[in-house]
């Protein structure tokens, strides 16, 4: 009951010790917030199930090491095998380190953003910037021989160069009946289980939404969520700081017949959160933040008195933060679902449903 990877260490632990610690970790802080909270039971997703993983790889004057920073360091724990990650993510970083090695200078570190899509792996490398082209040969065809259908690289002022592409780039949620498009290195839950349990409680907690059905979905990322509203006919008004995943979609919006039902955004949420006047025209608000939460945002939100705010984070601190500036406004904490697709780590997902308290 012992391994190390990712910056997470698990020591003598059965599994269902395990839940139940994260379980009562969201418990506590739950309770602390607001007593009359159900917390529902914990969703937590199998072995073996990781789609979306950001690698570092270094090379040293012996080797090239692929792997993760360990926590709270610089040090690089080296994968050549793993319980979390899907295997044909594993196959890969193991079967491209020769290749690197011989395009990498010593010392020289990249990140690699990878992706398992409907039809293979896409591959997105953030480094390797006076490498050029012709010298991709031997790594190009490593890629191919493990089904890569996409490959690129981002460059020193972020422009993304793509090197070589075989296939459809698409994501297919069979719960949902919705495909999207993501970019190159797009934003996806981490598991297929955990954006099918984030999606499921964000439309369960909509049942009762009435009026326009018109959703302000804060941070919308490249539309894991916004299809499935859209499919469930939901009107969508999606905010994003990245117009590649707003553009993706556009994209996936207009394949499924829908693109007249939304409207798509670009805005920093961060620094210019939508105000008050902006969200009263709204009957829910979905806002999903990064680890850093959106307390201006939150801020906003709470004053503007939309009936339904649906709140997810995959952080717990972040999350209590910002939910006590709705709870402090008359807003009621009804139901939290937790959802383990971090195995083995302290992280969290949280997905907490907020309705208004209506006054007599």
């Amino acid at each position: 009951h012992f391994f190390k990877c990712g910056g997470c260490t698990l020591q003598h632990w059965k599994f269902k010790k395990y839940k139940n610690w994260k379980f009562n970790k969201v418990s506590s802080a739950i309770f602390k917030l607001s007593s009359n909270t159900n917390v529902r039971p914990i969703i937590t997703s199998s072995l073996k199930s990781r789609r979306h993983a950001k690698f570092i790889a270094k090379k040293t004057a012996a080797t090239t090491i692929i792997g993760f920073n360990e926590y709270r360091s610089n040090f690089i724990t080296q994968i050549n095998e793993c319980i979390i990650l899907d295997e044909k993510l594993v196959k890969l970083i193991n079967n491209i380190e020769e290749p690197l090695n011989n395009l990498l200078r010593i010392g020289e570190t990249i990140h690699i953003h990878a992706n398992l899509l409907d039809n293979g792996i896409d591959l997105l490398i953030d480094g390797l910037k006076k490498v050029s082209f012709n010298k991709f040969t031997d790594l190009n065809e490593t890629l191919l021989q493990n089904n890569v259908i996409r490959f690129s690289r981002k460059s020193n002022d972020k422009t993304i160069d793509l090197l070589f592409i075989t296939g459809k780039t698409s994501l297919s949620n069979k719960l949902f009946s919705s495909t999207v498009y993501p970019p190159p290195g797009g934003f996806l839950q981490a598991t297929c289980e955990g954006e099918n349990a984030i999606v499921n409680n964000t439309i369960n907690a909509l049942k009762n939404v009435n009026k326009t059905r018109l959703i302000c979905e804060l941070f919308s990322g490249c539309g894991t969520i916004t299809m499935p509203l859209l499919l469930n006919k939901f009107k969508v008004h999606a905010f994003e700081i990245n117009k590649e995943t707003l553009e993706a979609i556009n994209i996936a919006a207009k394949k499924h017949g829908l693109a007249n039902n939304l409207v798509t955004k670009n805005r920093n949420l961060k620094t210019i959160p939508l105000n008050t006047e902006e969200l009263t025209k709204y009957d829910a608000i979905i806002i999903d933040p990064p680890r850093s939460g959106a307390n201006l945002q939150f801020s906003n939100i709470a004053n503007s008195k939309v009936p339904i705010v649906v709140s997810i984070s995959c952080n717990i601190n972040t999350f209590i933060r910002d939910s006590k500036l709705l709870i402090e406004n008359n807003y009621k904490l009804k139901w939290v679902q937790p959802i383990d697709q971090f195995l083995f780590s302290s992280h969290v997902e949280i997905v907490g449903l907020f309705e208004i308290n209506k006054v007599d």
